[in-house]
């Protein structure tokens, strides 16, 4: 008698997890692809600074930075037949 009774609560829970699974399952998937997406969005578009918080950058450092890295010599090179 307790083999059956245990038999029957396992297929009970079985089938009830089935049915859960069902109707909110996909509500769950929904939910998570939702966080996900938003949190992929905040990744690459950062949200937008306040013009008055903004560190001020000179026109003078940018120019100067550029100045000072060389990368290397270009060279042009042809194919010859």
């Amino acid at each position: 008698m307790v083999f059956l009774k245990t038999i029957l609560i396992i297929l009970l829970v079985y089938f009830g997890v089935k049915l859960l699974a069902k109707y909110f399952g996909p509500l769950l998937l929904k939910y998570i692809f939702k966080k996900v997406q938003k949190n992929m969005e905040n990744q690459f578009n950062p949200p937008h600074q306040d013009p008055k918080t903004k560190p001020h950058t000179s026109a003078k450092a940018s120019k100067r930075k550029s100045k000072e890295t060389k990368v290397g010599e270009y060279v042009d090179y042809e194919e010859i037949d």
